[in-house]
């Protein structure tokens, strides 16, 4: 095998190496990953289904919770503890309080639920009430409320929200089943008397049915919501109310979790959830082709790439061998004949696109006119260096003829009467005092918030805002160091895009304390939530370079200055809102910092 090789030319070898290094390795993998991607890809799938069902599950027990609440209030009102009360003699009292209490359902009810109340009537003193074949809502009276079909489950829950499919009141000649939730309920004043009422809110379903609404996860995919008897209680495009949906036995016992369940001659995806909450289940089920058959195709499609991939690969590959192996004495002879800084005396070869050679030939002539053009550029820098040392001078007297004279506008203002823009005048002073600093890096707390305060009062009065702000500040932090106008860009981000719009609303908490050897400051606005800090935080790290440039040069200033370990952090609030914390050294002196108060 070895001979065999030997005896081969360089083209020969290449081509030998490229199939047994790159084609058969790579087809080898692929043949693997083929085998795989089913199993990973249900999983994966699977693994974020059933996170989003216990997510949806959520706000289908937000739903049933409101509608329990919603209940209980209605049977505190005053007309449905009238009716709980003794009955009456009076036949016009009687019909007052049902005449009351059937308004106030009315008025209760909405386009999609309509509550209903039942009451014992063993004495048939409510004789003149419809029955149910006749009103669809309302208010009901009957001699044997335990032969009714939701009777038992509730009397069983005492006073809980039981869910029940039954069929619609009044008349339902094609037994239409709607979901309903009956509470038992008891008089107040006459609390001793057990079941002495039962409030019913139907519809349901309809209600559910606009939580599911949005959901279109994959093609063909059906979200149902089944009770513990594995009832269908909610409208689907497949499943009829009160539908018995079959489950395996180790599903039902599950809490939640994905299955790959065969029915019917196809494939299904299953993902569970149980709520223990309101002992439903939500299940979400999809044919395995929909999350497959596009995999399929696409790994169809790489594979044919790839084999086109290799052949052009192959090709390129020939071609450049070829202009590899030839004499390279020429760029030999032009190493030798260069001196750092000196022009090289040799022409520039015309490109001819076959001949690596004069290529690499005339890349060193340009690798030697860079050098050469660095060696200037480095001379150059060393002068502007020199003229920017004299303007960083220049610099620190000028601005005092800049401070003088906004000051002397202030006193204009102010002898005016004008003491709404002198005291803009004066904050815009100090704002540019404290950001130049005499060509100082690193200034006190104190001065930084006093050019934070600045900052904020000139937002306030220029764009007329009306947020509120807190300053909680410990003062054994003021005399601290910190790189000067870290602040205002993380204030700046928090009125634009936190407490802007939000008027009186809006609330911004500064906050200093010292923990241990460092000391935290942050910034906090109580705005809009957002769900994810994720993007900022790759601004700042530099992985998203078209925005965020302020808070990404706060976190390097801050880097470079302490170190890594310090610098920006933004995290959610839990009260809404988000918070910019900065985390510094504990440094009361410059000499902590190795100096650190140098010009720039």
């Amino acid at each position: 095998m070895k001979a065999l090789f030997t005896n081969l030319t360089i083209l020969q070898r290449f081509v030998a190496l490229f199939i047994l290094l790159v084609v058969i390795p790579v087809i080898f993998m692929d043949w693997i990953v083929s085998r795989n991607v089913a199993e990973i890809t249900e999983r994966q799938v699977g693994s974020a289904l059933v996170k989003w069902v216990e997510s949806s599950h959520v706000t289908i027990d937000r739903t049933i919770m409101h509608m329990e609440d919603t209940m209980n209030q209605i049977m505190l009102t005053t007309e449905i503890q009238q009716m709980l009360d003794i009955p009456t003699s009076s036949s016009y009292e009687r019909v007052r309080r049902f005449t009351k209490l059937d308004d106030m359902l009315l008025k209760q009810a909405s386009s999609r639920v309509a509550y209903s109340f039942f009451m014992p009537d063993t004495e048939s003193l409510y004789s003149f009430v419809p029955t149910l074949d006749i009103q669809t809502k309302g208010i009901y009276y009957s001699t044997h409320l335990d032969a009714l079909p939701w009777y038992k489950n509730a009397y069983k829950a005492q006073g809980r929200g039981v869910l029940s499919v039954i069929h619609q009141f009044g008349d339902n000649p094609t037994d239409i089943e709607t979901l309903v939730m009956v509470k038992q309920m008891n008089s107040i004043s006459n609390g001793r008397t057990p079941a002495a009422g039962y409030l019913i809110a139907s519809g349901l379903e309809k209600v559910l049915a606009s939580d599911l609404d949005p959901v279109n996860v994959a093609k063909d995919g059906e979200l149902l919501i089944l009770d513990s008897n594995n009832m269908v209680i909610s409208t689907t495009s497949s499943f009829r109310i009160g539908h018995i949906f079959e489950l395996p036995d180790y599903i039902s016992s599950s809490a939640k979790g994905f299955y790959s369940i065969t029915a019917g001659g196809e494939r299904w995806l299953y993902a569970i959830h149980q709520s223990k909450e309101s002992g439903t289940k939500l299940l979400y089920k999809t044919p395995m082709e929909s999350i497959l058959g596009d995999h399929a195709v696409i790994q169809q499609l790489v594979y044919y790439s790839m084999m086109g991939y290799f052949l052009l690969l192959l090709l390129l590959g020939t071609y450049f061998m070829r202009s590899i192996i030839r004499p390279i004495s020429r760029l030999a002879r032009h190493t030798r004949s260069y001196e750092p800084g000196k022009p090289l005396g040799l022409a520039h070869y015309p490109q001819r696109t076959k001949d690596e050679l004069e290529i690499l030939n005339n890349n060193f002539m340009d690798m030697t006119a860079r050098l050469n053009d660095t060696i200037r550029d480095k001379y150059v820098l060393e002068i502007k260096q020199k003229e920017a040392e004299l303007a960083i001078l220049h610099s620190q007297i000028n601005p005092h003829l800049l401070y003088n004279t906004l000051e002397s506008i202030n006193w204009r203002m102010t002898q005016e009467g004008n003491e709404e823009s002198a005291e803009m005048v004066r904050d815009l002073s100090l704002i540019m005092r404290i950001g130049l600093s005499r060509g100082k890096t690193l200034i006190t707390i104190d001065e930084e918030l006093m050019h934070a305060e600045a900052y904020i009062r000139l937002q306030l009065k220029r764009y007329e805002y009306d947020f509120k702000v807190n300053w909680l500040i410990q003062e054994e932090a003021r005399k601290c160091f910190i790189p000067k106008v870290v602040l205002q860009p993380l204030i700046e981000n928090a009125i634009v895009h936190g407490v802007k719009r939000m008027d009186s609303d809006g609330e911004l908490t500064i906050s200093v304390k010292i923990v241990i050897d460092t000391i935290i400051i942050a910034v906090e606005d109580n705005g809009y939530r957002i769900k994810d800090v994720r993007p900022i935080m790759d601004i700042m790290e530099g992985k998203n370079k078209n925005a965020g440039y302020g808070i990404r040069n706060v976190h390097k200033r801050l880097q470079l200055h302490f170190g890594e370990q310090y610098g920006l952090a933004y995290s959610l609030r839990e009260e809404g809102g988000v918070r910019a914390q900065l985390t510094i050294p504990f440094t009361q002196s410059l000499e902590d910092n190795g100096g650190g108060n140098e010009h720039v």
